[in-house]
């Protein structure tokens, strides 16, 4: 009798896993639809960078901390808004603060624990970096790149994204030469219905 008893209860562990999993997987399959909202804060680091055509020289390094605000218009789509804080260390201790509050994410799947997606957002900063590549206080910066967000049936899922950062003037001041950086970022994401 103890090997049946313990047979069944084999069986019925099993059972509520396979259920547990599959409710979960159903869960997860409409954590991306449209009229989600998104909550959720990133940080991480970056460096400048010469995309090529020679114009950041400066060695920039810096901390950033990004506080988010979003909203899933389709299934696929999420239109968001960040803030920006950024903490210099090189070449100098400055600091910089705006927000980017026009920007989208697109997820290649919106039915499973994870999901890759191509980020790109725009907006404006204030920063006292005092670098040849910048002329003025306020610039405006224009951010892309790609991210993997993980998705759990419940509570708040992660994100991890690498980034081209860009701050230059567009033109309205100077040589408008601007500051390239790659930055890595990783945050906690809540997704609510």
């Amino acid at each position: 009798m103890a090997s049946l008893s313990s047979y069944r209860l084999i069986v019925a562990m099993v059972c509520l896993g396979f259920f547990m999993n599959g409710r979960g997987i159903a869960e997860a399959e409409d954590r991306l639809a449209s009229g989600n909202w998104t909550r959720g804060v990133a940080g991480g680091w970056g460096h400048s960078w010469t995309p090529g055509y020679g114009k950041t020289k400066s060695d920039v390094v810096f901390s950033a901390f990004h506080p988010q605000l979003g909203r899933f218009v389709t299934d696929h789509l999420e239109l968001y808004g960040e803030g920006t804080l950024f903490l210099y260390s090189q070449p100098s201790v400055a600091i910089s603060g705006g927000v980017a509050g026009l920007g989208g994410r697109y997820h290649l799947w919106n039915d499973r624990a994870w999901t890759p997606y191509a980020v790109a957002i725009a907006g404006l900063l204030w920063t006292n970096l005092d670098i040849p590549e910048l002329d003025r206080v306020f610039n405006f910066q224009l951010v892309y790149g790609l991210g993997l967000r993980l998705v759990p049936p419940r509570g708040p899922g992660w994100i991890f994204e690498l980034r081209t950062h860009h701050i230059s003037n567009a033109g309205t001041a100077g040589r408008n030469l601007g500051v390239n950086a790659a930055t890595i970022l990783t945050g906690v994401q809540w997704i609510l219905r």
